[in-house]
């Protein structure tokens, strides 16, 4: 199963943070969500299908990437449990 970061930024006035999140969240169970407008998902699909996956929250301006990530991270004062998480999945 493939690790993912999702990034994005929503630039129409009255963004949909909420939408964008509860889709993630909802698609996407195990997911990490430790940083503003950041996911990390693990899932088997490919990066192209979480970003069709997620379209439906977006508004035509809005900035989408999804990437794959790995083993090889380092962090900076992170709170515990995000640390415990990425240890544990990626």
């Amino acid at each position: 199963m493939a690790a993912y970061l999702i990034g994005y930024d929503l630039h129409k006035l009255g963004q949909r943070y909420e939408a964008l999140k509860a889709l993630i969240e909802r698609l996407y169970p195990g997911w990490w969500h430790c940083l503003d407008s950041t996911y990390i998902i693990k899932t088997p699909l490919t990066a192209a299908q979480v970003r069709d996956s997620l379209h439906s929250a977006l508004d035509g301006n809005d900035v989408l990437l999804v990437i794959p990530v790995g083993s090889a991270w380092a962090s900076l004062n992170l709170p515990q449990n995000c640390v415990d998480w990425l240890n544990k999945n990626l």
